[in-house]
């Protein structure tokens, strides 16, 4: 059952009307038994493994002890490895379950968190079923946190109006850069991916930066519908997109960005390993050849690597993956191991980060550095990224030539014209709403019936057809 779809509109309709007519006390039950039934719609077959990872969990959690957190590990991990990643090995036409990557993250971190004695066992099998399955975060997420998420899932939820028309509007936020901007932009992306060799730098350069607005449309218009239908029942998922690409620093791209995925990262990964008896071993051994070094920076070293090649692996066993998670591991080790050495130099140069050329260079800097990245997150193979990095840097031109070639890929003649600029009023506007909101959180709270009128009118002329899957829905 696909979330842009006719069924999808009547099934969250007939769940609305059902979970505020029964007694409070039931709500809980209705939510878990839609989520099943959306689950088993969507894919039947991969229910059964849902099954395995809930119950096993739950089991093997009521009493925690290390061997029953290592069987936790063995299922979970072996169950998403299977499906995920047997392909690598010549399985093929394997059908990997619905939304496996994401409730693994939930499940092993309920586990983790409960053989750190962080919460307490959940008594009730029913009800760690439902924080596992509850559907609008189960394809994509938001990753839910157990003990944020559990008390709303089973508290009364009186009907409210405001909640249904906030809860609507926002899931129209979601269709509407779903549709029409990631929609728009994802033929001039997939185009040009498709055979790079056979394109120039300009033409390149334009479908990655198309790449990385399309991947936050497409994105974040997953969560504004998740998050949207989550509100019409009175439960309020984690954000997991801020902005990001308003971001200065490059750590600051990753708390705005995939928020609750690089959290869960943190807190059951990094930290982890950061105090481990490896790390300290192996960040003794470094202290003795950087002397001068923080005895905090080099204990971050291998952790960061660590994460940012879990992470890399995590969306796929290609090379363009590791590749990708290489890539942000030395940017990361670079901006930890330079942090001294910049503030001395920010102040001797007297840096005012306030100043709005200071604050434009830094987010465009940032924002330079992960269209970079995209390029390798994007790309078949290593060697089309690296076809794409050195005919990006040594091959671009700003002629009539050059600007033609970069216009083929939206049709010809009045055709490419008008897609371009139906594209760039479409940026435009996303960038300018996004800046309105990043100087101010209220903007664009108001008047939400003609902003919500503006875009269905949008979607009806303008949304691409064929575009109800969501990219992340592969990883």
């Amino acid at each position: 059952m696909n979330l842009i779809s006719i069924t999808f509109i009547l099934f969250i309709l007939i769940l609305l009307v059902i979970y505020y007519s029964v007694k409070k006390q039931y709500q809980w039950l209705v939510l878990l038994l839609g989520s099943l039934v959306f689950y088993i719609w969507t894919n039947p077959f991969s229910i059964i493994f849902l099954l395995i990872s809930i119950v096993s969990t739950w089991w093997l959690m009521k009493t925690p002890t290390r061997m029953r957190w290592y069987l936790t590990l063995i299922i979970n991990l072996g169950l998403i490895i299977v499906f995920r990643y047997s392909v690598y090995f010549g399985v093929q036409d394997i059908i990997v379950p619905l939304g496996i990557s994401f409730y693994t993250f939930m499940t092993l971190g309920y586990a983790h968190s409960v053989y750190e004695k962080k919460i307490q066992p959940c008594e009730n099998l029913f009800h760690y079923a439902l924080y596992i399955s509850y559907f609008p975060q189960i394809v994509e997420g938001p990753i839910g946190i157990y003990q944020k998420m559990m008390p709303q899932l089973l508290q009364p939820h009186p009907f409210e109006m405001t909640h249904i028309q906030s809860g609507a509007y926002r899931c129209l936020k979601g269709l509407f850069k779903k549709l029409v901007i990631a929609g728009r932009l994802s033929y001039y992306v997939d185009t040009v991916y498709a055979n790079p060799s056979a394109e120039g730098g300009l033409t390149l350069f334009i479908a990655t930066f198309f790449y990385t607005i399309e991947l936050y449309a497409d994105f974040s218009g997953y969560m504004d519908i998740a998050c949207g239908i989550s509100e019409m029942l009175g439960i309020k998922l984690k954000e997991n997109f801020i902005r990001p690409y308003f971001s200065k620093t490059i750590q600051e791209f990753w708390r705005r960005w995939h928020i609750s995925l690089n959290e869960w990262f943190k807190e059951h990964l990094m930290m982890p390993a950061v105090t481990s008896g490896w790390n300290r071993k192996l960040s003794k051994l470094l202290g003795k050849v950087f002397t001068k070094a923080k005895k905090g920076t080099l204990r971050t070293i291998f952790p960061l690597i660590l994460v940012w090649m879990v992470t890399g692996i995590w969306h796929g066993a290609e090379a363009v993956y590791i590749g990708w998670g290489l890539y942000y591991s030395v940017i990361m080790l670079f901006s930890v191991c330079t942090t001294a050495y910049m503030k001395k130099i920010r102040q001797k140069l007297h840096w005012n980060e306030e100043l709005p050329g200071i604050r434009i260079f830094q987010v465009a800097r940032t924002y330079f550095i992960v269209l970079i990245g995209e390029v390798l997150f994007r790309a078949h193979t290593l060697s089309d990224a690296f076809y794409i990095y050195k005919t990006m840097f040594t091959n671009t031109r700003l002629h009539l030539a050059s600007i033609t070639a970069a216009l083929k890929p939206f049709g010809n003649g009045n055709q490419a014209v008008a897609s371009l600029i139906i594209i760039v009023l479409l940026i435009g506007g996303l960038f300018f709403v996004e800046l309105r909101q990043e100087m101010n959180e209220q903007a664009f709270t108001k008047h939400r019936a003609i902003y919500a009128g503006l875009m269905l009118v949008v979607v009806a002329l303008f949304s691409v057809t064929g575009q109800s899957s969501f990219m992340y829905q592969q990883f």
